[in-house]
């Protein structure tokens, strides 16, 4: 009886948000025993443009977020950050 534990990238959604797009990650954890699954369980994440692109791991979302996060997409990001900020404080 060999248990073994498995992560992998199941699902990766692109969302627009306004003028900018956020990547939504679902990672399956696998708990796998000779082979078969007898437990799993999900972690979720959200990668924003302004995410350190070299810290992502998955071939399949860094080339997802490499297609998606253009500098304009960047740029619209940040504009949208300053907007809620000065929207929550305004003077």
């Amino acid at each position: 009886m060999a248990l073994t534990k498995k992560t992998i990238v199941d699902k990766a959604e692109i969302v627009k948000i306004q003028e900018h797009y956020s990547i939504q990650v679902r990672e399956r954890n696998q708990i796998l025993e000779d082979g078969k699954e007898i437990s799993s369980s999900f972690y979720r994440y959200v990668l924003q443009p302004n995410h350190d692109f070299s810290s992502i791991t998955d071939p399949m979302v860094k080339a997802q977020f490499q297609a998606v996060m253009t500098d304009q997409v960047k740029a619209n990001y940040q504009a949208f950050k300053e907007a809620k900020k000065a929207e929550m404080n305004p003077e």
